[in-house]
């Protein structure tokens, strides 16, 4: 199945924000309906399959029903060409048969087409991760240098604020806009997709004009396998404390921003040993609890 339209513009929004677990269920939902997303309509999964997406247990029925309300009250808002508006759920309807243990799920027939394309996958999967306002106009931009095969890409300050929707009296000093725009978009971004990005300013005097961002790609995304932009399924902690697990079970469910704050934490204490936790890894807690499982067993709510 084939995109029969050209996306201008493509973002995610949600009243509540995904949590990690969230994001966790959506990818190991999608991940076992992927390949007959173009054949099927609704989807069969196991509990015991979701072991892992809230910690080491199952989830319970509780946990579940909150990830699929904010998923499915996630929507997908898009402009195409020629000028037509669309929007969907990221997540379709879904029926938890507790007896049966099992959860019934289907995708819309839109999210159906667009998770077909690696690109527009990306886009979806990526832009549920953003929290700062403008990483998904700034990945917009430099997603589309990048998948055409673009090693930088040079853009006017007037027109990058115009596309970033800035007023004229908003972070008009470039110290600002680098501070409070450009750094928490490209550190996001950098996090997430399948490319990174550097930046450096031409100036006329003291007055930057032109940026230019170098892109450089993390891993090759073949349009015959758009399946690789699915994030793998977490590497599952083993814990036997019953506390230990829901300290880990907490950080999950944590808000993006309260979930900083542990990492953060986890890269000083690293650190202070010589160790080093690369960004890379915010979204991989299992890789880095050690550093804060006793602080948040002392400072997160029961």
């Amino acid at each position: 199945m084939k995109n029969k339209f050209i996306i201008k513009q493509l973002q995610l929004s949600s009243v509540v924000p995904l949590t990690l677990a969230d994001r966790r269920l959506f990818n190991y939902l999608l991940l076992h309906a992927f390949d007959q997303l173009s054949s099927q309509k609704k989807f069969i999964i196991d509990f015991d399959q979701l072991q892992g997406v809230y910690g080491n247990d199952l989830p319970s029925l509780e946990h579940l029903k909150k990830s699929i309300r904010r998923l499915t009250h996630t929507i997908i808002e898009l402009e195409v060409k020629p000028k037509k508006w669309m929007m969907t759920s990221l997540l379709g309807q879904t029926e938890l048969i507790e007896d049966e243990n099992q959860i019934f799920y289907s995708f819309s027939s839109l999210c159906c087409q667009l998770f077909t394309d690696p690109v527009t996958l990306e886009k979806c999967l990526i832009q549920a991760h953003f929290i700062h306002k403008y990483s998904s106009l700034l990945y917009d931009i430099l997603a589309s240098a990048h998948y055409a095969h673009q090693l930088s890409y040079v853009i006017d300050l007037s027109d990058l604020r115009d596309r970033l929707q800035l007023s004229l009296e908003k972070f008009r000093n470039f110290g600002d806009f680098n501070r409070f725009v450009l750094m928490p978009a490209i550190d996001e971004i950098n996090s997430y997709a399948s490319f990174a990005i550097k930046f450096h300013t031409i100036r006329k005097g003291m007055k930057v004009l032109q940026i230019v961002f170098n892109i450089t790609n993390k891993r090759t995304i073949p349009l015959s396998q758009a399946k690789s932009v699915i994030p793998p399924k977490r590497q599952q902690l083993f814990i036997e404390d019953p506390e230990t697990e829901r300290s880990y079970a907490y950080l999950l469910n944590a808000k993006t921003n309260e979930r900083r704050k542990y990492f953060n934490l986890a890269r000083k204490k690293a650190a202070k040993n010589h160790q080093t936790i690369p960004e890379e890894l915010f979204d991989c807690p299992d890789e880095w609890f050690q550093w804060v499982k006793n602080h948040i067993l002392k400072t997160a709510p029961s």
